[in-house]
């Protein structure tokens, strides 16, 4: 399984626009990896998990073609993660042509809540009706907690996050050719019922994204810190979760008592997982 990041910030990208800070000064000169457009992941070449607002810069920036995308796993509809302007393009009023049959994938009120996106850009635009779907070159999939679909030669799971209960934010789950990754951005930790679908159906993730939105010693609402990264990542080895080699990344990285790259690797490091950036590629 090839996984490429093409993004890893949270909802305000980093550096932000209009800070003067020293982090945010020396971010701007260095670029490279301290340049994070807003989270976003491509598995192979045909699925993407989140359209968000950042997806075209980072595709012409790290080579990847998001026309060949068939498949779209949607974690929630918040506007970092999902960027109904692209979105809408699929429609021939925009002079889209040639556009490949495409599945989406996502919790019922996450769906609603894009559909309400989509009309503030088409009226009467919706996810849901057959008409809009025809018109999109779409079929969509509502999904909750431990639902599973098959898609492109991979076995996909739904696990309920408690990001954002009234968007039913989900995280996902990917199995191919005998390797498991988790993509696990927007959460705090991990549900009870989380844990016990990752034990009672044998997941043993050879990767992990995880979220971490806040710096060392910065909790902060709706997401994980650092420090609760550690202790995230201690709770899904204790429950046998994780292969012995399995490959943890931190993503959803945001300004907020955050270390330049360098030096929040260096710390990543000393607790036993890493620290991804724009247009990493990983393989499982």
């Amino acid at each position: 399984m090839k996984i490429t990041f093409l993004g890893t910030a949270a909802a305000t990208a980093c550096p932000l626009v209009f800070c003067r800070c020293a982090a945010c000064r020396t971010a701007w000169k260095r670029g490279g990896k301290d340049f994070r457009r807003r989270s976003s992941v491509l598995i192979g070449d045909d699925l993407l998990i989140d359209l968000g607002p950042d997806v075209m810069s980072a595709a012409f920036a790290f080579g990847a073609d998001i026309s060949r995308v068939r498949y779209l796993l949607q974690t929630h509809s918040h506007s970092d993660h999902f960027d109904a302007g692209h979105f809408i393009t699929r429609i021939a009023d925009y002079a889209a042509s040639d556009t490949l049959p495409f599945e989406l994938c996502a919790s019922p009120e996450t769906l609603r809540h894009m559909s309400e996106r989509l009309a503030r850009e088409e009226d009467g635009a919706s996810l849901m009706t057959p008409e809009w779907q025809e018109r999109l070159n779409l079929t969509v999939h509502p999904m909750r907690h431990g639902d599973v679909i098959e898609a492109g030669g991979r076995r996909i799971t739904a696990v309920g996050s408690n990001h954002d209960p009234n968007d039913g934010s989900l995280l996902w789950a990917i199995e191919e050719d005998g390797a498991a990754f988790l993509y696990a951005t927007d959460t705090m930790k991990f549900t009870d019922e989380a844990i016990d679908l990752f034990r009672s159906r044998g997941f043993r993730f050879d990767a992990v994204a995880i979220d971490h939105t806040y710096g060392p010693g910065t909790p902060g609402g709706g997401h994980l810190c650092a420090d609760e990264v550690i202790a995230e990542m201690e709770r899904l080895r204790t429950a046998g979760v994780l292969a012995p080699s399995c490959r943890i990344l931190a993503t959803h990285i945001s300004h907020e008592g955050m270390p330049l790259h360098d030096e929040l690797s260096e710390f990543a490091s000393a607790h036993g997982y890493g620290i991804a950036w724009d247009g990493l590629t990983v393989e499982v």
